[in-house]
């Protein structure tokens, strides 16, 4: 029953006990008596209903009440009630385990002896500030807890409507405060790396200038003298002379092939990355040609996949296709009937491209040494330097991608790889 039905209640009864006492004391007809009882026991019915409301509004509001307390008290952030001199009026188990003093210590005890002196102005400061503003302050400072160990924390607080007392939540963040100069450091040391790494650049270019001009000027002298002896004094050399003279031209042929591989995997490495839609297919089909064209006594059967794109850097994309159709085509030589296929699949939602291979294969138990530079699998039966490969992974990863290979010796190869964000 609401307060206003219970005053109406007690008015009306007033009003009938009062207009009793001014009637005469003639005795009451079994009739009004009867109305009077029913009238009584209608109004003890009500109070009975409104007391059973009270019990369970009382039940209801001690349930919530626990609740309450448990939240308060078991909530991972600390919880205090301060005036406005600073002193502790409430505070949950949590804001004690902060401060390292257990509770029943803590109230009336100013919260400034538990700030650490390099924090308490700015604390001070603080806390006036919070009375004088009628929005939510924060701000971090230092704690010192009983066994004199610091603890980084935040501090929310606001004014309550009175504007005597503040409440204020308090949140541990020293792990984040730690990991945030951990991050602070990790940034120097990176951006200290950043500069060895530009300057480890500039000597690498001109690294690049002297091999691809100062190297190779002598050889192609080497080269030329090779062939003017040739030339010239074939008939008068001997035999053996004249083998000695081919292996010197031929080695400096195989020293240029060296100088532009490795050309090659320092460019692939650094080269800016200027990604665009790229028809893969039409890569792997010139590749394809240029090899028959190299090499037109050979059979080899391509089955190429017609369509295939990738959005990437267009000369590194070749890079990579023509590495793997070059690796193909080299260690597919042996067999008659050789079949070279470039196509593509899904997998965990992400294309995959491959080029397969039904060449001379390799065991998988050497394939972790596939992608490290100037490492050979098939040993001098096959020409080559180990870079090839090594130059693919490079370019792959910094397009966000993954490369990765499956065979077996005799029964071909396949190297697959993934392309992602560029990098």
């Amino acid at each position: 029953m609401s307060n206003s039905a219970t005053a109406a209640l007690r008015r009306r009864a007033e009003e009938k006990l009062y207009s009793r006492k001014d009637m005469d004391q003639t005795p009451l007809s079994e009739y009004e008596a009867q109305r009077l009882l029913q009238e009584l026991q209608v109004h003890q019915i009500e109070l009975e209903m409104q007391n059973a409301e009270l019990l369970d509004a009382r039940d209801e509001m001690a349930t919530a009440l626990e609740k309450y307390t448990d939240l308060y008290d078991f909530a991972p952030v600390g919880y205090f009630t301060l005036d406005k001199r600073g002193v502790i009026t409430a505070v949950n188990f949590v804001g004690a385990g902060f401060l390292g003093v257990e509770r029943a210590y803590l109230l009336g005890r100013s919260f400034g002896q538990s700030v650490a002196a390099d924090s308490l102005s700015h604390f001070t400061e603080f806390l006036v500030k919070v009375f004088a503003s009628e929005v939510k302050e924060s701000c971090e400072i230092t704690l010192l807890q009983k066994d004199k160990q610091e603890m980084v924390v935040q501090i929310e607080a606001v004014a309550d409507a009175s504007g005597k007392e503040c409440r204020v939540a308090i949140i541990d963040i020293s792990v984040r405060r730690h990991l945030e100069e951990k991050l602070e450091i990790l940034h120097t040391d990176l951006a200290a790396r950043s500069a060895e790494l530009e300057v480890a650049n500039i000597d690498l270019d001109a690294f690049n200038s002297t091999v691809s001009h100062d190297l190779r000027a002598p050889l192609t002298i080497v080269n030329s003298y090779c062939q003017f002896i040739q030339e010239q004094y074939a008939d008068r050399l001997d035999e053996e002379c004249r083998g000695y003279l081919q292996e010197m031209y031929e080695g400096t042929l195989r020293m240029n092939r060296l100088i532009d591989t490795m050309l090659e995997f320092s460019r692939s490495t650094r080269v800016e990355i200027n990604p665009e839609k790229v028809d893969l297919s039409r890569i792997v089909l010139e590749v394809s040609l240029r090899l028959k064209q190299m090499s037109p006594e050979r059979r080899v059967t391509f089955r190429i996949a017609e369509g295939i794109t990738a959005v990437g850097d267009a000369a590194l994309l070749q890079v990579v296709l023509e590495n793997l159709i070059d690796n193909a085509w080299k260690y597919s030589r042996t067999e008659e009937n050789c079949a070279i296929e470039f196509g593509e699949t899904v997998c965990d939602g992400r294309a995959v491209y491959y080029v397969r291979d039904n060449g001379s294969g390799f065991d998988m138990a050497h394939a972790d040494k596939l992608f490290i530079p100037f490492q050979r699998l098939h040993g001098p039966d096959f020409d080559g330097y180990g870079i090839g490969l090594t130059t693919v992974m490079r370019v792959v990863c910094r397009h966000g991608g993954s490369v990765w290979a499956e065979s077996s010796p005799g029964r071909g190869a396949s190297f697959f790889f993934t392309l992602g964000t560029l990098l």
